[in-house]
């Protein structure tokens, strides 16, 4: 249940300043109205929320964020579904769970824990698991270069600064050298979100849980935190084992401000695209699912139209499935349920079709199903174009419509939708 200081609202939806929510009549009040307008000040190109007069409307976003005292879960739904908050909730700490933890062959449910806690807190809870593993494996240390006076010459003498340091000090040694310690960029990250996390003050069971950590995390230098620090990262066969943490740390640290107004009022947003959030999620379930049956890859670009003044197009699937044999099957997510098959949809994928060899094409929608089904399809075959049937009958291949249910009869994510379409598209491949 939500707690006394949250507010839950679904994606699209509306917060009205002096309007009450929830069981709890949880205020949003001019305070956090003028917070999320000075965020919004600051950060122009965020693209979470819309502000009109005296009102908020939330936009594709979902997750949470925290305005002074209170906590917005944003939530997803679907058309068909029920309107049950509590479900939502738990439906988008699972889907969470799921996509940030996915891993070829070694994906587990098994240690996710996200009962009790509100959305914030289970990813900061999430981050604090990897932050502890690393710390129970051994963090990672490096080769750094430091100048420091010592009493024995090693390393490389700078001049300039024996001279102007240790005039007066003969004995002593102005050095350039190395040493190899745990103080490098990857444990600064941690180090830096740590006292991010224990700032926010979200609750005591997560500042006892960030408090033991900083215990035992050594000391390491101070770090500006940017972009462009996050971007110029690279993974070795040391660091690797950092990857999950520090995408975690990357997504508080960007969207956390402190004390926009002067004071003790923060705001930080962890906030994810439903539609990138949607394709993750069937990424993770095929992905687990797979059993090497199908090589399954997001997001594989391809060339498909370039101009000395404008650059490179690509085409981009969210999901392609190759098997063993060469056939490929091309997945395009869309979150919001459809009537009708949007045209600038199936003639994308007519496209993706010819140029990633793939007969056949889905695309993929959540729905409420009846009779317990979880993956329902419809048939879409592309004509054959007329300048063909002169010559040859060549068939063009299919769209598909794919539907499916991520809840079961318990408001519960499917656990096994991977498995269901993988089992669609074996009869359909094999036709």
């Amino acid at each position: 249940m939500p707690d006394h200081h949250t507010i839950q609202v679904y994606e699209h939806g509306w917060l009205v300043v002096g309007e009450k929510y929830g069981e709890a009549q949880v205020e949003f009040g001019t305070k956090h109205f003028v917070l999320l307008q000075q965020y919004l000040t600051k950060n122009p190109a965020c693209s979470y929320f819309s502000l009109y007069l005296n009102r908020v409307r939330f936009c594709q976003y979902v997750g949470v964020i925290k305005v002074a005292n209170i906590n917005i879960e944003v939530l997803p739904k679907t058309d068909h579904h029920a309107d049950n908050k509590v479900m939502w909730q738990k439906a988008l700490i699972d889907m969470l769970a799921i996509s940030t933890r996915v891993q070829a062959r070694t994906s587990t449910f098994a240690s996710i824990h996200t009962r009790q806690h509100s959305v914030l807190e289970t990813y900061l809870h999430y981050f604090l698991q990897e932050t502890e593993t690393l710390l129970y494996q051994g963090l990672a240390k490096k080769y750094r270069r430091i100048e420091s006076n010592q009493t024995a010459l090693k390393g490389k003498l700078l001049i300039h600064k024996q001279v102007s340091k240790n005039t007066v000090h003969a004995e002593r040694f102005f050095v350039q050298h190395q040493v190899y310690d745990r103080d490098n960029v990857f444990n600064r990250i941690l180090l830096e979100t740590l006292h991010c996390i224990q700032s926010l003050n979200v609750s005591m069971s997560i500042n006892r849980y960030c408090d033991r950590l900083l215990l035992d995390f050594p000391e390491c230098s101070a770090l500006t935190i940017s972009p462009k620090l996050f971007h110029g990262l690279c993974f070795d066969r040391k660091t690797q084992r950092y990857q999950r943490a520090v995408d975690l740390a990357r997504i508080i640290l960007l969207n956390f401000h402190p004390d926009i107004q002067g004071g003790s009022d923060n705001i930080i947003a962890i906030m994810f695209d439903m539609n990138y959030l949607w394709e993750s999620y069937i990424y993770a379930m095929l992905h687990t699912a797979s059993n090497d049956d199908y090589t399954i890859t997001r997001q594989n670009a391809r060339e498909f139209w370039e101009s000395d003044e404008q650059g490179t197009r690509y085409l981009k699937p969210d999901l392609l499935l190759t098997q063993k044999d060469g056939e490929a099957v091309v997945i395009d997510t869309k979150w919001k349920y459809r009537k009708e098959a949007s045209i600038e949809d199936i003639r994308q994928m007519y496209a993706y079709g010819h140029y990633f060899g793939a007969s056949n094409r889905f695309l993929l929608y959540p729905d409420q199903l009846p009779n317990s089904e979880i993956v329902k399809t419809v048939e879409g075959n592309f004509a054959i174009p007329r300048i063909q049937r002169l010559n040859q009958n060549t068939n063009p291949g299919s769209c598909g419509l794919m539907f499916v249910d991520l809840l079961d009869a318990n408001g519960k994510l499917n656990r096994s939708i991977g498995e269901k379409i993988l089992d669609v598209l074996a009869k359909r491949v094999s036709v």
